[in-house]
């Protein structure tokens, strides 16, 4: 045969996205499932495993992750950087010598490269042309995030989208019709197991607790299921 070949399963590293408000556990889910994930690769035998995690962070989150790596006994490495260079770096870096890439917040290196933009063409607001160029670069990142051989989980802060409809009397009107990550438009659909984390209280007792909401799972084995205070099982 020629172009075609007979079909094998090569999807083996994680790419998850975890996206949602300030509080919601983004941080903390994407910990315990990074722990998780390399305790589980140890138990399997694999090699890498014994790497360190690498944490790039934007929000001090590593501080506060640090300990829960300390008693599970797997090294953390942290880089702290918004930069977009730098996350184009980070991820060619870990592919050498982690186990596992932790991004949080993703929203920021998005941020930067528009800001880093502006300030190169000594403007403070993009212009329509501006998105092709931009897209351009980010994808230089989604590129490498959908191909790497490394596990990746990266968290994104979540935002609102809107759309204009025509009420009865004829008059546009805007209203939020769902949530995406706050980055490039179609960073929010690039992961294949991408979660909606949210914060949640029960009003009689005021037990606060968070949501997992699994917008899609390209394997459909957990595809648009619930799980309060997710943990790595929960995946």
């Amino acid at each position: 045969m020629g172009l075609f070949m007979k079909a094998e399963s090569t999807s083996a590293f994680l790419k998850m996205g975890i996206m949602g408000f300030a509080g919601s556990g983004k941080t903390f889910t994407a910990t315990s499932t990074a722990i998780g994930l390399v305790e589980h690769m140890k138990e399997a035998g694999v090699e890498y495993a014994e790497k360190p995690v690498f944490f790039l962070d934007t929000e001090t989150g590593s501080d506060w992750v640090k300990p829960q790596f300390e008693v599970a006994g797997i090294p953390l490495f942290t880089a702290k950087t918004r930069a977009f260079k730098d996350l184009l770096a980070a991820v060619k870096e870990a592919e050498k010598e982690s186990s596992l890439l932790l991004v949080d917040s993703i929203s920021h290196f998005w941020k930067e490269l528009c800001d880093a933009y502006m300030a190169s063409k000594k403007r403070n607001r993009l212009q329509f042309e501006d998105w092709a160029f931009l897209k351009q670069e980010w994808g230089k990142f989604t590129d490498q995030f959908i191909n790497s051989p490394l596990h990746i989980i990266i968290c994104g802060r979540a935002g609102y989208e809107y759309d204009y409809f025509q009420d009865d009397a004829g008059k546009k009107q805007l209203e939020k019709t769902g949530i995406k990550m706050k980055a490039e438009g179609e960073m929010g659909y690039e992961p294949s197991l991408p979660v909606l984390m949210e914060r949640e209280m029960e009003m009689e007792t005021h037990k606060v607790f968070r949501t997992a909401s699994i917008i899609k799972d390209r394997s459909t084995a957990i595809d648009g299921k619930k799980f309060h205070n997710p943990t790595f099982e929960s995946f």
